[in-house]
């Protein structure tokens, strides 16, 4: 069994991989000065034991940790997650499209505002970013519906899930709305893979602690694009250090129960 200071010293030279050539990132204002033993704290469980573990590379770790402190409003540690993902190797337009693909999920204002600190630390760090526009507004109505429900199906199993024989109109409406925008605008682009995508939405889902039914279905979703039940218990895992152990574990038991249903092992 390791040591307490191997874990620390494990998590110091993670600490190093992420921060680059960034000493800034060597620093936790406030903690340092306050609450030592909370520093040395996270840097062997969070650095040392978490961000070290297999299962997910560093990049898909940086992806999981951006969505979830996006989708909490943590701005301050965003602002420090983002470099890290460019460090680790995560392109600018990868780091916005995550924020794109988050919009249904966590709200447009959350979006807007990462967008606006990621503008501010590609232009205070010289990153080159141009954007371009993926949105083909030549299509029809009917022909982004269907485009969207063709993505919808690669990713969920039963897309009609969540209406109830009894819908009402307004639901109806809402759900053609989703179908439309966030999977025939959003989930179509480029810059992120399908699992990359549903690494995103399993972590902003945990944070925010939606109920069991739609953890669910993402996850029944994620299993059906090919990721395994190992790597959707890491995404929870990264993620429990910053959007909290309870809704970690509540994620935790709903993935178990999915694998256990399918006769998955773990």
């Amino acid at each position: 069994m390791d040591s307490l200071e191997e874990r620390y010293q494990i998590g110091q030279e993670m600490r190093k991989k992420l921060a680059g050539n960034n000493p800034g990132h060597n620093s936790i204002p406030g903690t340092d000065q306050l609450a030592p033993d909370l520093r040395r704290i996270i840097d062997e469980c969070l650095f040392g034991k978490i961000w070290t573990r297999s299962g997910l590379d560093l990049k898909e770790r940086s992806i999981c940790t951006i969505s979830v402190l996006m989708a909490n409003g943590q701005m301050l540690l965003l602002r420090r997650h983002i470099e890290r993902g460019l460090t680790v190797g995560l392109t600018p337009a990868q780091i916005v499209e995550v924020f794109i693909q988050l919009t249904f999920y966590v709200g447009i204002p959350q979006v807007e505002n990462a967008l606006l600190l990621t503008r501010d630390i590609f232009e205070s760090n010289s990153v080159e970013f141009e954007a371009t526009t993926e949105y083909d507004t030549s299509k029809s109505v009917e022909q982004l519906h269907q485009e969207g429900m063709a993505k919808h199906e690669e990713h969920y199993q039963n897309i009609d899930a969540y209406l109830d024989d009894d819908a009402s109109d307004a639901e109806i409406e809402i759900e053609r709305l989703v179908n439309e925008y966030h999977w025939g605008a959003i989930y179509t682009r480029p810059h992120l893979s399908a699992k990359e995508r549903a690494m995103c939405s399993l972590a902003a889902l945990s944070a925010v602690g939606v109920y069991d039914r739609q953890v669910r279905r993402r996850i029944d979703g994620a299993l059906k694009l090919g990721m395994t039940p190992s790597e959707i218990l890491e995404v929870f895992i990264q993620v429990m250090l910053y959007g909290g152990y309870f809704s970690t574990r509540s994620a935790i038991r709903v993935a178990r129960s999915v694998f256990a249903e399918k006769g998955l092992a773990v």
